[in-house]
């Protein structure tokens, strides 16, 4: 109804009449006035809420936090009303996957749970761990201690001319063989002085069909390697030579006749610590922050009583393949095979 239809003459109305429709107007007024507060508490949000899904208010504090997680996230920044859809879409999603219980389901919780335990050791334990450092003394005390470790072992090469005999071989074949590899060294000792290693002789005389085309070279030998397949007292014949070039004596081995040549030699070098401390120091800080790691875990294991039941956990469906051999690639089978 307009107002100006709803004038009435007050001197037309008897006074009774006007103080009683005056207190009913006056009630009406305030019921009114009552309605519209609640109504206007009702849809006039708070200052700080940005939007309301459902329930939900996404408020100015909200929005802010979204704000710092994605620039601390790294991730890019669209303008203020699309990053306001983009909460409000998340929270549509959110709502739906409760109300049909997603949050209950193992996997989430499995998920949940994964993530708290990260969210303790990102708390607690991954800043202790990149505090971690390694000072220059103890890497020079680490060096010190595996200095075996950074040694190079003096080494000779060596050349070699070798006459095969048997157990059984009589007594004057023996001899002739003897009689050979002296033969075979006067001739040696005659070689050029640019022949490489043994030479011809090695071709004509030695019986090693690995080495006799090569001047008799067997390369590299040194002193802290303990079996070599040649006979020992060979292999000391080479190392106690001084110079490039001399030849041993004829050594009589229980496989055979020996002649050693010494064709190089490198003396015995340690590395230097500029070389490997870079490894050396990564090797101790790896073995700081595992120890440290451990403590962490010892310290939670210890702050709650555990008690195990193992007769329970062996009655425990398991599979008996594990992953790892399950990972393994099986052999292709044959045709016709069960």
């Amino acid at each position: 109804m307009r107002l100006s239809t709803a004038l009435i003459r007050i001197d037309m109305i008897p006074k009774a009449s006007i103080h009683s429709r005056a207190r009913r107007g006056g009630i009406a007024i305030a019921a009114a006035l009552a309605v519209l507060a609640g109504c206007s508490r009702e849809t006039t949000p708070s200052s700080e809420v940005l939007a309301k899904v459902g329930r939900h208010e996404i408020t100015m504090k909200d929005f802010e936090r979204e704000v710092q997680w994605r620039q601390k996230a790294r991730l890019p920044l669209p303008d203020r009303e699309q990053l306001l859809s983009e909460m409000i879409t998340r929270e549509l999603h959110l709502q739906k996957a409760r109300a049909e219980g997603l949050e209950n389901t193992f996997e989430v919780r499995r998920r949940y749970e994964d993530l708290l335990a990260s969210a303790l050791e990102e708390r607690d334990l991954m800043p202790r761990l990149a505090a971690v450092r390694v000072s220059p003394e103890e890497v020079q005390a680490a060096y010190q201690k595996a200095l075996p470790r950074y040694t190079r072992p003096a080494k000779v090469r060596l050349a070699l001319i070798c006459i095969r005999r048997h157990s059984r071989m009589r007594p004057e074949k023996v001899a002739e063989l003897e009689a050979r590899i002296r033969k075979a060294r006067q001739q040696a000792e005659a070689l050029p002085a640019d022949a490489r290693g043994f030479g011809v002789v090695a071709v004509k005389y030695s019986e090693d069909q690995a080495s006799r085309y090569r001047g008799g070279d067997v390369g590299w030998f040194d002193q802290e390697q303990p079996e070599y397949r040649w006979p020992k007292a060979v292999v000391a014949a080479g190392f106690a030579l001084k110079n490039r070039g001399d030849i041993s004596p004829v050594i009589e081995a229980p496989d055979g006749f020996y002649l050693v040549m010494r064709l190089d030699s490198r003396k015995s070098t340690v590395v230097p610590l500029a070389q490997v401390q870079g490894p050396i120091q990564r090797r101790l800080l790896e073995q700081k922050r595992h120890a440290l790691e451990s403590a962490f875990q010892q310290n939670l294991r210890a702050s709650v009583p555990i008690q195990t039941y193992p007769r329970v956990l062996a009655g425990t469906a398991y599979p008996t393949t594990t992953l790892a051999n399950a990972a393994e690639e099986m052999p292709p089978a044959f045709p016709g095979s069960p």
